[in-house]
């Protein structure tokens, strides 16, 4: 197994709603592709700056002015980080990974693959994975990604 990726990042809350994008080159045709990725903190556990957020968000969607209703806020609670990943090999894109996990694994074989994303051929070049920053809502985040690639057997 071959180390195609490694990177440590982090992010603040200006980084929500963004996109990183990592590019990682696969010297030739790969097996399988393995994808471990974690961020955290998960939760904001402030719950005056929860307060603010959901509030400064309700009144930007028009749903209530700030203290209107001094508990619906509570109604949105607790506040959570919400980062995703997307793969797009040389040729087409791979597929996406919508989940709330803070810890999560992925792969990509030739004949299956893992929930969201496309089983088939893994060819040389440069592939692409995106983190999709949807919601930080801690001060700071710090998240990992680590790609692996697995040689078939018979090569």
């Amino acid at each position: 197994m071959s180390r195609l990726l490694y990177v440590e990042g982090t992010v603040d809350r200006t980084c929500t709603q963004s996109h990183i994008t990592y590019s990682f080159h696969i010297p030739q045709p790969t097996e399988t592709i393995r994808i471990h990725f974690s961020y955290t903190p998960k939760l904001l556990e402030d719950q005056e700056q929860a307060r603010g957020i959901i509030e400064e968000s309700m009144c930007k969607y028009g749903y209530d002015e700030p203290g209107h209703s001094s508990d619906l806020w509570k109604k949105y609670i607790p506040l959570q980080n919400l980062l995703t990943l997307s793969v797009d090999d040389p040729v087409r894109h791979r597929g996406n990974a919508h989940r709330p996990e803070m810890q999560q694994e992925h792969w990509l074989g030739s004949s299956a693959a893992s929930p969201g994303f496309l089983a088939g051929d893994h060819p040389a070049g440069m592939w692409r994975i995106t983190v999709s920053l949807h919601a930080v809502v801690t001060e700071t985040l710090a998240y990992q990604i680590h790609v692996l690639g697995e040689e078939a057997a018979y090569a």
